[in-house]
């Protein structure tokens, strides 16, 4: 994925091609990740996702969390996984209502931030019930080692 496009700490948003992507109730997208070599058929998912090459302060793409039928807030799973240790790192799960980087935030919640893994997949998940932003991405905040990455969300309210 590229970096979230525009100025970065910029309020204002920007012409892409990597526009949010619509999240709805059952839905998964994987913000960090790239089709795998051999491949041929978007878009990224569990059978065709390859990790790809990531460095501290990269964000992904955003999810447009849009109002379900029932009006309920949203509720969100993230899972990801680094190809072998990451070291020190902090996945940072940002949200805005406004589709601009300067007004993404990772709200104070411990539950937006993940510094551990576990030992045998280097992999973490978390579920986040209820959420509030109605656009949300990851920000790969700070890591030490030279690894890959994909990340998950799945919108399950």
């Amino acid at each position: 994925m590229p970096n979230y496009p525009g100025a970065p700490g910029a309020f204002v948003p920007v012409a892409s091609n990597a526009s949010p992507i619509n999240l709805q109730k059952g839905e998964s997208c994987y913000v960090f990740g790239k089709l795998a070599a051999g491949a041929t058929q978007l878009p990224v998912d569990d059978h065709n996702v390859a990790q790809e090459a990531v460095v501290a302060s990269q964000a992904s793409i955003a999810v447009n969390l849009q109002p379900s039928e029932s009006n309920s807030p949203p509720m969100v799973s993230v899972e990801g996984r680094f190809s072998a240790a990451p070291g020190s790192f902090s996945v940072q799960v940002q949200e805005a209502d406004t589709d601009a980087d300067g007004y993404y935030i990772t709200p104070t919640n411990a539950n937006y931030t993940v510094t551990a893994v576990g030992a045998t997949n280097q992999a973490f998940r978390i579920d986040l019930s209820p959420t509030g932003g109605k656009f949300m991405r990851i920000l790969l905040a700070s890591l030490t080692n030279a690894v890959n990455f994909s990340c998950k969300l799945t919108r399950l309210a």
